[in-house]
């Protein structure tokens, strides 16, 4: 019988991964970087909660225990937006932050978008003071979320920040889109202007490439539900992923 550690994008290995990181790097917040409040060497590591938000307390715990900070990105669809969920995360001492969504829930229409963005954003204002966001890539949908702030400007509503677009290309952004951490599966995860130097592959890579100390910095995105916590959550999202990436491989070539 196969074993639930003898897999990549387990938790086990989530958890072999973090230790790597907590070894060599002090971790800081999504806003503790924007606000330039951070060592030279760090990590800043990501979790966008698309889906089973419970999953985001496993892997909160396991940074906690390590004494990792992170950031979650949560979005404002019922089935994610767990107040009770995020409230545990921020007392393990991590930043929340909003995985906004609405110009592709406008159809594209920036006005209703932002309606949308400030009413979304009050609801998490209760829960967590937001003060960075992150947009939902949303790789069925035609509209690229980030394009909201070509007509807006995300500071007029107290955000200091938005994770692609206020980094900067001396980051070394590493996703675990698409079940691996290059770029090949990727749509809409990249930053705007930023060439890659280093890749990985697995989780493995990747944690050789933190033990070898030969980076500055990392900046890790994580999805808490791609961490399976058993074989059956494991085969369930990777038959997913599978299935997602060739549907975004057939989207690149038609919208080319």
């Amino acid at each position: 019988m196969l074993r639930i550690d003898e897999h990549d994008f387990t938790i086990s290995k989530f958890r072999l991964l973090c230790e790597a990181i907590a070894i060599d790097y002090p971790t800081v917040t999504m806003a503790e970087y924007m606000s330039g409040d951070h060592p030279d060497r760090f990590v800043l590591m990501r979790h966008d909660v698309d889906r089973m938000p419970g999953h985001s307390l496993e892997t909160a715990r396991i940074e906690h225990e390590l004494g990792i900070r992170a950031t979650y990105y949560f979005r404002s669809i019922k089935s994610v937006f767990k107040p009770e969920i995020m409230k545990q995360i921020r007392d393990m001492g991590h930043e929340i932050g909003y995985h906004y969504e609405t110009l592709s829930e406008a159809n594209g229409d920036p006005e209703k978008g932002v309606q949308l963005f400030k009413a979304h954003l009050a609801d998490f204002d209760d829960v967590y003071k937001v003060k960075t966001i992150c947009m939902h890539g949303r790789p069925l949908s035609k509209y690229d979320n980030r394009d909201l702030w070509k007509s807006y400007d995300f500071k007029d509503y107290g955000i200091i920040g938005e994770a692609y677009l206020s980094v900067g290309p001396e980051l070394n952004y590493f996703s675990d889109t698409g079940r691996s951490w290059s770029t090949r599966n990727s749509l809409r995860d990249f930053i705007p202007g930023k060439t890659e130097d280093f890749t990985a592959d697995t989780t493995d890579d990747l944690i050789d490439l933190i033990k070898s100390g030969e980076l500055e910095n990392l900046y890790l995105l994580a999805h808490p539900e791609r961490w399976s916590l058993n074989m059956v959550d494991w085969g369930l999202y990777c038959s997913m992923d599978v299935a997602v990436n060739l549907v975004k491989k057939v989207l690149s070539v038609v919208r080319k």
